[in-house]
């Protein structure tokens, strides 16, 4: 067969759903020598050090890049289905579309999908006029053309079958579940954490310091400065700044920690000096983030440290001591789990697919009494994630993916 890929999302790096389109690509390449594939990449602008092009050249797939505006292939696409993909990378028997376009396929070409999840459709007040019609289109093309769908997690299935029940007739509906790529593991290298932390100017914030600034301090020189357990003191969250993610409520929980209020116990006061990481690009109605945490006065406690390179982000994981993630609706819920890969603890809610990916035994957090399921979680510091490394393996999903299209 020769299987056709829109990989269009990778432009948006950091996100969840770019990081599963990279690790599915891989992984295919890798696990299958029979198929050809032709895979499609079309964006304005490259990031920097855009180098997944070449390694998927170097797998083995034929790679077709078009510098095309994303409107106008909204337009063509998602608002008129005019120009079937086919006339850009040549005849296939299979195209993967993107989670945001179906482009117009030609006759006998099966189309296949992964649908994330249903954020647009079910919190709509969390996302743009824009994102929700290109994701209301790509829908209504998926089930009237029959492609077969894959979900993230049996929640998201649920959801899709919940608002768009005629799915039932027209589509074949898969549950994959997604893999984690194997950077994520736990890291003992303290210099080596040490040295990705200096890299985004972090060591000021968290308390770290050397007398000779042209060198990187060794271990006996970070031990001096700041114990291992003061240079693990902070909590991160890694995500998008939007509404969803419920950054709100982790700030007030985190003031919570650090500003005890009289009344709670002198205890509390042991956690003055911690910090609160928030990796990731800023989304969208984020206004009041940003506003709360003035209001606060948090400014010299919440870090917001901007984009990660994907390599670097195992060791924000091994140094934290709390992952935060208390989102409210999740399709799959990629970074806690990344979290659980590094054996750190996680701060959720029990709610959506979180509940069915975390687990029946997670701790989750009750709402209102977040504050105390941190501080069980800052006593622990470290938990064994070997479970969910056996359990979401890309390998295995590839595989799975792999037998559908098929």
């Amino acid at each position: 067969m020769t299987i056709g890929i829109d990989i269009s999302m990778l432009v948006y790096q950091g996100s969840g759903v770019a990081n599963y389109t990279y690790n599915l690509v891989k992984n295919l390449l890798k696990i299958d020598k029979k198929n050809q594939y032709r895979i499609f990449y079309s964006s304005l602008r490259r990031p920097k050090d855009f180098t997944l092009l070449e390694e998927f050249r170097q797998l083995g797939a034929k790679v077709y890049e078009y510098h095309l505006p994303p409107t106008l292939l909204r337009f063509l696409w998602g608002e008129h289905d005019f120009l079937p993909v086919e006339k850009m990378i040549g005849k296939v028997d299979v195209f993967y579309s993107s989670d945001f376009l179906r482009p117009p396929l030609t006759a006998k070409t099966k189309g296949i999908t992964t649908v994330h999840d249903l954020t647009w459709k079910i919190f709509p007040q969390y996302h743009t006029e824009t994102v929700i019609k290109a994701h209301e289109r790509k829908i209504e093309k998926t089930i009237k053309h029959g492609d077969t769908i894959i979900t993230d997690s049996e929640n998201t299935k649920r959801d899709l079958i919940k608002y768009f029940p005629e799915v039932l007739k027209k589509n074949k509906i898969h549950v994959v579940y997604p893999g984690v790529n194997e950077r994520f593991r736990p890291i003992s290298d303290q210099q080596k954490i040490y040295e990705v932390l200096a890299k985004y100017g972090l060591t000021k914030h968290l308390g770290l310091k050397t007398s000779d600034h042209t060198k990187t301090p060794g271990v006996e020189e970070i031990r001096n400065n700041r114990t291992i357990e003061q240079f693990n003191n902070f909590l991160l969250y890694v995500g998008a700044i939007e509404p969803r993610k419920n950054l709100i409520t982790a700030i007030k929980v985190f003031n919570q920690l650090v500003n005890p209020a009289t009344s709670q116990p002198d205890a509390l006061n042991n956690f003055s000096d911690f910090k609160f990481l928030i990796v990731g690009r800023a989304g969208w109605k984020n206004k009041d983030v940003f506003n709360l945490i003035k209001e606060l006065k948090l400014e010299d406690k919440v870090i917001f440290v901007g984009y990660v390179n994907d390599s670097d982000l195992p060791y924000f994981y091994n140094a934290c001591q709390v992952f935060i993630y208390l989102s409210k609706y999740e399709g799959f819920g990629l970074p806690p789990i990344e979290a659980l890969f590094c054996d750190k603890p996680v701060l959720a809610c029990r709610n959506s697919s979180l509940k069915e990916i975390l687990g029946d035994k997670f701790p989750f957090a009750s709402e209102n009494k977040e504050l105390d399921a941190l501080i069980k979680l800052i006593a622990l510091n470290k938990i064994d994630g070997t479970s969910y490394r056996q359990r979401f393996v890309w390998t295995k999903a590839a595989e799975d993916i792999l037998k559908i299209i098929s």
